[in-house]
């Protein structure tokens, strides 16, 4: 997004979603969240409601996600509420600011708006496995294991996620950086050649440098309550400040990370690893930062 799209938080409550819910009466809409910065956002999305729901978002990926650009197709997600969430969103990391899908359940309309455009050409036809990643690893950022509303901002190498010089002088903690395909069925190998759906993260070299170099320090504490039944694989440090064989991910640049290395499920005992350029990377502010990283200092004021 450009620096034109640059609006004001009007509405706290759906600043943690993509977009509102509304009845068939439109003077009884919710008014709908919107951000300061470009690529900013807020998480609150369950780990288990994407968890729990990975099965339909197959279904969803296999076709157009909507068939005329203004309802969207059929799927059980839209059936209660967590899933709705989910769609919330999904909706809003894959289109673009000003696009919207709606669709009405029990004489209910909910509008699900674009924010961030990672995968617009979803509206002309299925979604790519390369978009696919770029979605999954999204909606992972937003992911939140204590649903509390935290602002981030969104970097990595795609044009969507350009950020602009406000955004990087509010947001210059470096967190998680995520990767993945939540979109895959069980079963099926994809191009990638692994095998159905998966969830990573690693720690950002800032994060490690502000947490000294401990790992057990800068594990995604934000993304899930409780590491014992997180289905996110957290594989260490993303760029290895002690040494560049143990990086999670081999190619660094300011725009980001690409290269990250996941191990992949063969059915050989062959140890082999997939590799991985969609990668989203997670900034805070100072505040939040220290609020989920109590070990760790700031590496900025």
């Amino acid at each position: 997004m450009t620096s034109n799209a640059l609006r004001t938080v009007l509405a706290i409550p759906c600043l943690a979603l993509f977009g509102c819910a509304s009845s068939a009466d439109p003077s009884s809409a919710e008014p709908v969240g919107t951000s300061e910065e470009a690529v900013v956002s807020s998480n609150r999305l369950s780990m288990n409601r994407l968890s729990m729901n990975r099965l339909s978002m197959n279904g969803l990926s296999m076709n157009r996600l909507s068939v005329d650009g203004r309802k969207l197709a059929t799927t059980d997600l839209l059936l209660d509420a967590d899933g709705r969430e989910l769609l919330r969103y999904t909706v809003g990391c894959a289109l673009p600011e000003g696009q919207s899908l709606v669709s009405t359940v029990d004489s209910t309309t909910y509008r699900f708006d674009g924010r961030i455009g990672l995968a617009p050409e979803w509206l002309r036809g299925p979604l790519t496995e390369r978009s696919q990643r770029w979605v999954t690893a999204c909606l992972l950022a937003h992911v939140n294991g204590y649903g509390v509303e935290v602002a981030i901002s969104l970097r990595g190498r795609h044009p969507a996620l350009e950020a602009d010089s406000a955004e990087l002088r509010s947001y210059q903690q470096e967190e998680i950086s995520f990767f993945g395909n939540v979109f895959q069925p069980l079963e099926k190998r994809d191009e990638l050649g692994d095998v159905g759906s998966r969830m990573y993260s690693c720690g950002g070299a800032l994060l490690q440098m502000s947490c000294a170099d401990s790992e057990s320090a800068f594990v995604p504490e934000r993304t899930c309550a409780s590491r014992t039944d997180c289905s996110l694989s957290f594989l260490g440090a993303c760029r290895d400040l002690s040494g560049s064989k143990t990086s999670v991910c081999k190619n660094v640049s300011l725009d980001g990370y690409a290269g990250c290395q996941a191990p992949s499920i063969t059915t050989s005992s062959k140890s082999t690893a997939t590799r991985y350029d969609e990668v989203v990377t997670v900034f805070l502010q100072r505040p939040d930062f220290s609020a989920f990283y109590p070990l760790c200092t700031p590496l900025f004021p």
